[in-house]
């Protein structure tokens, strides 16, 4: 091959990544295989060094402009999560979320682990029922452990369970179309907060009867969502949605995610071990947000996830501090 063309599978390959990474919301989604390409979407960052070795083993500036299309398009899309743009100050809630896990072997560490974030607004999914009663009532060994300092708690499936610093307003009931799900209103001090706990379907690559039931839960939430007048709204929970899968741009439509302010990566929560998607998310509309993270392993196979939130247009006074 001549030496100027040398080089030239390498730097095609990168710009064929560089045009999934662009427009992986194009291509289409046969059969749930866009939404798998879209979950696994930050990780075609790992050609750029295979590539960049390729160039440099062939000595060819080619191929080395060609793994450099990539790289630039990777930091363009992602590189904006590692830098913090996220408010300072007092905070007016902190919301925390974590699916627990059914088969976790240590609901009281769990729960420990939980109740010591200094959380307002508690939410676990994947709560077991009580192994006695087996009647729809909470594992009592997680409702004893995470009970203080919580007088609020929703009633009914522990499957989706809110504990909270403040009252309801009313019972919560199931977002329709979504069947593990709780919906209710919150009396914060600084006003009403209209709270959407979650469990979306589970995601899986190799089905996709399972994966268009995911998509057609996420498109009953965001209709919820866009249907309700609250000023002030959170969506928290295990959505099951990446965050760059494209069914979740029906969400981020309606409500901003806080995990693109806090600078600190791509704050991946499954599985708990070694993360490679972030299935985990807070949601919101009427807040500014002021911290966003995954907190360290425990024993689900989800991390939990915290953000600290500030209610829009609210300066702090001397009493914040």
């Amino acid at each position: 091959m001549s030496p100027r063309f040398r080089g030239g599978l390498t730097a095609a390959a990168g710009a064929l990544i560089a045009l999934v990474l662009a427009g992986h919301r194009l291509l289409p989604n046969w059969r749930g295989m866009g939404n798998t390409l879209d979950s696994g979407l930050p990780w075609l960052g790992l050609a750029v060094p295979l590539l960049a070795l390729v160039a440099f083993a062939r000595r060819s500036w080619l191929a080395l402009a060609g793994a450099m299309v990539p790289a630039v398009m990777w930091a363009v899309m992602f590189g904006p999560a590692f830098v913090r743009t996220a408010a300072t100050g007092p905070r007016d809630l902190r919301v925390v979320h974590q699916n627990v896990s059914y088969a976790n072997g240590d609901l009281a560490a769990t729960a420990r682990a939980l109740r010591a974030t200094d959380a307002d607004i508690l939410v676990a999914v994947e709560v077991s029922d009580d192994p006695v009663l087996e009647n729809g009532t909470m594992d009592p060994v997680f409702a004893r452990e995470i009970g203080p300092g919580y007088p609020y708690r929703f009633p009914g499936n522990p499957g989706v369970a809110v504990w909270s610093r403040y009252p309801f307003d009313g019972l919560p009931r199931p977002v329709p179309g979504v069947p593990r799900s709780q919906q209710a209103v919150i009396r914060t001090p600084q006003g009403e907060v209209s709270l959407y706990a979650v469990h979306l379907a589970s995601f899986r690559p190799a089905q996709p009867s399972v994966i268009a039931n995911r998509n057609a839960e996420v498109g009953a939430l965001a209709r919820a969502v866009r249907e309700d007048p609250s000023p002030r709204i959170i969506v928290v929970g295990d959505l099951n949605t990446a965050t760059t899968d494209r069914e979740l741009g029906r969400l981020t439509a309606l409500l901003s995610p806080v995990s693109e302010k806090a600078g600190t990566g791509l704050q991946f929560t499954w599985p708990a071990v070694l993360p490679a998607v972030r299935l985990d998310h807070v949601l919101t509309r009427g807040f500014t947000t002021l911290d966003s993270r995954v907190l360290p392993m425990s024993i689900s196979d989800h991390r939990a996830i915290l953000a600290d939130l500030r209610v829009s247009g609210r300066r702090a006074s001397r009493r914040d501090g």
